[in-house]
């Protein structure tokens, strides 16, 4: 049961980190598209953050689903 417990709490735990992973890169998204960018990055600094905010989403959306699939196994 705790075995079970903790797997869901991580897995809660992951997926609040990958909605914040996204909702970040959705914001440089809508920073490109409207030009604000410019006002905040260089060039470079911008497309470096874009790069660690796909990379985020990425890492947590396999930790998620590692999650879904640990937890399904334990049940």
């Amino acid at each position: 049961m705790t075995k079970v417990l903790t797997a869901e709490a991580q897995r809660n735990n992951a997926e609040q980190q990958l909605f914040v992973a996204r909702r970040a890169l959705a914001h440089l998204v809508e920073m490109y598209d409207n030009g604000r960018w410019r006002s905040y990055y260089k060039q470079d600094a911008f497309a470096e953050a874009v790069r660690q905010a796909r990379q985020a989403v990425d890492y947590w959306t396999d930790i998620v689903n590692k999650c879904a699939s640990g937890s399904a196994a334990a049940r």
